[in-house]
């Protein structure tokens, strides 16, 4: 789930601007995603202004608005980056498309310590002032929520996109997932970005991961089980952008997205005598070995079928230098 950040992609020898960029670029590999168009109150490098966003905003909407791999959303970035004024308008999008709203909350102490000082509410709490929590909202992070904003979350239906890699990189702190999940709260996994914040977007890494840290910080090894955390990565995160009905199991009439993974390997031998520990704690990415979205095969045999990954490499590469380069004028 990413929904942060501003650039240009080159395509089919035009530039186009980011959101629709890495749409294309999605479908391009046939992936499916949930792709939001950030609003912020500062210029970035596809709009000058949180209005100007807003509009291309719009412009997106309505052009993936029937697309069968990619779900458009809006995506102000956080109460601390982006005016009242612009949280609103881009709940009031989101709403008229029934788009997800896409939102860092509660990441860190600072944020909350802020809105406290400044307003005497909670980030969560000024959020439910403005409005902003009805619909399909998604809140990535959610680390420094005290019972009473998981409350607010769990009455308005917010869902939380829990990213313990990110978390811990960034010495944030880790979320409640335990008291979220007792409470009712849609949680799923995600990786955050690599723009610092994570290397990866390994979701089995995040699986372990996430079961570890509430198992540590509450001394119990009981906490959030295999098959708990699991759930997250899978039906959890459909639940949380609204897309249950749609994606997160195999049943008949949802759409034909999977994976195979394969047991033959180290991490697999002995295999685990509880299947969903096998996945959680012992599972690497590596292990995939076919993926189908949609009804289409992506990877066969692990490698790419949709795509020339040596192609995408030299791009990547060619794209780090670009960036290397403009940091040093």
């Amino acid at each position: 789930m990413r929904g942060d950040g501003a650039g240009w992609h080159y395509n089919v020898h035009r530039y186009v601007l980011f959101e629709d960029a890495e749409a294309e670029a999605a479908k391009e590999v046939g992936v499916r995603g949930v792709l939001g168009q950030t609003i912020i109150g500062f210029p970035a490098p596809d709009y000058r202004t949180w209005h100007e966003a807003l509009a291309g905003a719009e412009r997106y909407l309505q052009r993936y608005a029937q697309d069968e791999l990619i779900t458009p959303a809006v995506a102000p970035h956080a109460i601390y980056t982006t005016p009242d004024d612009a949280l609103i308008a881009a709940h009031t999008l989101a709403v008229k498309y029934a788009a997800p709203l896409l939102i860092h909350l509660a990441e860190m102490a600072r944020e909350r310590d802020d809105a406290l000082t400044k307003r005497n509410l909670t980030p969560v709490q000024v959020l439910e002032k403005l409005g902003v929590l009805d619909g399909r909202v998604v809140a990535a992070h959610s680390i420094y929520l005290g019972t009473r904003d998981i409350e607010i979350l769990k009455r308005h239906g917010t869902g939380v996109a829990h990213c313990p890699s990110s978390n811990t990189k960034m010495a944030a702190g880790v979320a409640h997932v335990a008291e979220m999940l007792a409470a009712g709260l849609p949680v799923g996994l995600g990786n955050d970005g690599f723009a610092g914040s994570n290397d990866s977007a390994d979701l089995f890494r995040e699986m372990d991961l996430a079961a570890k840290l509430q198992k540590i910080t509450r001394m119990d090894p009981t906490v959030l089980p295999a098959e708990q955390v699991f759930e997250m990565a899978t039906m959890g995160g459909a639940r949380v952008l609204g897309m249950e009905r749609q994606i997160g199991s195999l049943e008949e009439g949802k759409r034909a997205d999977l994976i195979a993974v394969t047991l033959k390997n180290s991490t697999a031998i002995p295999l685990a005598g509880n299947l969903y520990a096998q996945m959680v704690y012992a599972g690497k990415a590596s292990d995939v070995e076919d993926v189908f979205i949609n009804g289409k095969q992506i990877v066969a045999g692990r490698k790419v079928t949709t795509v020339n990954v040596e192609d995408v490499y030299r791009k990547a590469e060619e794209y780090r230098h670009r960036i290397s380069a403009s940091l040093k004028n």
